[in-house]
């Protein structure tokens, strides 16, 4: 059991903790899928079961009471541990204790199994997104560094043709000038 929030540093505050489906998530937005509850101590477990898969948005809110002068700031920790369960398929009614037992440990090892399974599959598949995202910004990179090996091979030429004509122009207009002046 864990101290009372009442006994501790939160006294006057007021702490909740809110589990809900993420908008746009595949797990249906339904009160069977959202958890809200005020936490009255400072340590324990929270349980929480949804209905399908998906993303969940978590929300630890502390609320201070009023006539507080100044705000302290809280320290909250969590740990979320992810299991499954299998549902009962057959009735268990024939069934002797150490079988039943043995029957729940099974279905919860299936269960983790089965979880971890989705677990790596979804990893799989964020890897082979990110391999796809890769080959891409590569073909981009390659392309954008040929047209910039090709543009700084034409660049200095041009500004060699640049160069000999500035030369030449401004050699025409000094003998010209020279020339206008009687100097030559």
């Amino acid at each position: 059991m864990g101290v009372k929030i009442a006994d501790g540093p939160l006294s006057q505050t007021k702490v909740t903790f809110t589990i809900k489906p993420q908008e746009g998530s595949s797990m249906p937005l339904k009160p069977s899928n959202s958890l809200k509850q005020e936490v009255t101590e400072t340590n324990g477990k929270i349980r929480y079961r949804g209905d399908g898969e998906g993303q969940l948005d978590i929300c630890v809110r502390i609320h201070e009471m009023p006539g507080k002068k100044y705000i302290k700031p809280a320290l909250i920790g969590f740990r979320i541990t992810e299991t499954g369960e299998l549902e009962d398929e057959e009735p268990q009614a024939d069934l002797t204790p150490v079988q039943r037992e043995a029957q729940k440990n099974a279905k919860t090892h299936l269960s983790e199994m089965e979880r971890i399974l989705n677990k790596m599959i979804r990893d799989a598949n964020l890897l082979l997104k990110n391999a796809d995202l890769i080959k891409n910004d590569e073909a981009s990179f390659e392309k954008q560094s040929e047209e910039m090996n090709a543009a700084s091979k034409w660049w200095p030429m041009l500004h060699v043709i640049v160069l000999l004509v500035m030369g030449f122009t401004q050699s025409n207009h000094v003998v010209r000038f020279f020339k206008g002046k009687h100097i030559i």
